[in-house]
């Protein structure tokens, strides 16, 4: 009989226990899900104990679109970005307030064309990113209102990350440019659903004159030597300009600037598009900056260009680096494919 008495007791406390938690549980489960009294406090301390990258937990933040359900935000860089285009005339386009967010220069640079900062890392809610990004601020009647515009919005842990690598001092850990990483990709796949820059810049001296099509500008954007080597052949029209890296003749065709060629040839790139945005053409400029190294941390002066061949004038057809057939005989001027597209230097 004893034995049975402490058998019960033992259930019933564990019953008892078990209903405590549950309550316990229940109610704070109630409170959190309770909607913030306006007025109160509203910051969110970020639990995370590792120090916050800028490039592996805040850029990605503001490159990507978000999705909550079927609805998909606009990416920050989609509206925030610096462009020059032919239209444009030479006048800065958009960048929604005058702010590019496609690089840590960028946002620390500012709004208003970097004369108004957004971030504060003297008082970090005083910031006027982390402003937007939760709806907040005095002159927020006077703007489009919170950011992403029409949502769906930042969540309050990703607003914390924010606020803490803000509180952190806002570093930068934006790594060196690398060829492989950070250009190749950009010139060999597709981007943002266009067509690879290589299916129409590519190198075809190995193929026989009978199986070697038109390769745009003459020029090869499937390898850094062909990067170096050039447009136009054995002309080695310089794609890149190590001394003002903006002026790159390379960028200037992602951006859709003008240059100095005619204006019928003078079109953005990749041809009829989808472009690239402005932190994929920064990754460029940055590895032209840096010396435009190669996949080994070659100079470009150490690259062999060697094979580039002739460019048949007049119709910005031929190899992309030479002209060669390897049977030992001249090879003659590839016919016009309908499929390629005008005379271009990126993509």
């Amino acid at each position: 009989m004893t034995k049975n008495k402490k058998k019960y007791f033992s259930i019933a406390t564990g019953i008892v226990v078990s209903v405590f938690l549950a309550t316990s549980l229940i109610q704070a489960g109630s409170a959190s899900s309770q909607p913030v009294e306006k007025g109160k406090d509203t910051k969110i301390k970020f639990s995370g104990k590792k120090k916050i990258s800028f490039t592996n937990d805040i850029l990605p933040l503001f490159v990507k679109s978000r999705k909550v359900g079927k609805q998909e935000s606009i990416p920050c860089i989609k509206c925030h970005f610096t462009s020059l285009t032919i239209e444009s005339n030479g006048v800065p386009e958009n960048a929604m307030a005058e702010f590019t967010m496609g690089s840590y220069k960028d946002i620390i640079a500012g709004a208003d064309a970097g004369t108004e900062p957004v971030i504060d890392t003297d008082d970090p809610d005083k910031s006027l990113l982390l402003q937007r990004l939760k709806g907040e601020g005095d002159d927020l009647e006077d703007t489009d209102g919170r950011m992403p515009y029409g949502g769906p919005f930042f969540t309050k842990k990703e607003i914390a990350k924010i606020r803490k690598w803000i509180e952190e001092g806002a570093e930068d850990d934006t790594p060196f440019p690398d060829f492989n990483r950070d250009v190749l990709p950009l010139l060999t796949e597709p981007v943002n659903g266009s067509t690879p820059c290589k299916q129409c810049h590519y190198n075809n001296n190995d193929a026989t004159s009978k199986e070697r099509s038109p390769s745009q500008a003459c020029m090869d954007l499937s390898r850094w030597e062909g990067i170096i080597s050039g447009a136009d052949g054995i002309e080695h029209e310089a794609l890149i300009d190590l001394e003002n890296p903006s002026d790159s003749l390379i960028l200037k065709r992602l951006r859709g600037q003008s240059t100095e060629e005619d204006a019928e040839k003078d079109h953005r790139m990749p041809f009829g598009g989808p472009y690239f945005t402005e932190y994929e053409i920064q990754k460029i400029e940055r590895w032209i900056a840096n010396g435009a190294k190669g996949p080994n941390g070659e100079d470009p002066s150490e690259a062999d260009t060697s094979d580039a061949g002739e460019c048949p004038e007049g119709e910005g057809e031929g190899s992309g680096s030479g002209s060669g057939s390897g049977s030992g005989e001249s090879t003659p001027t590839p016919s016009p494919t309908p499929a390629a597209s005008p005379v271009g230097v990126a993509g």
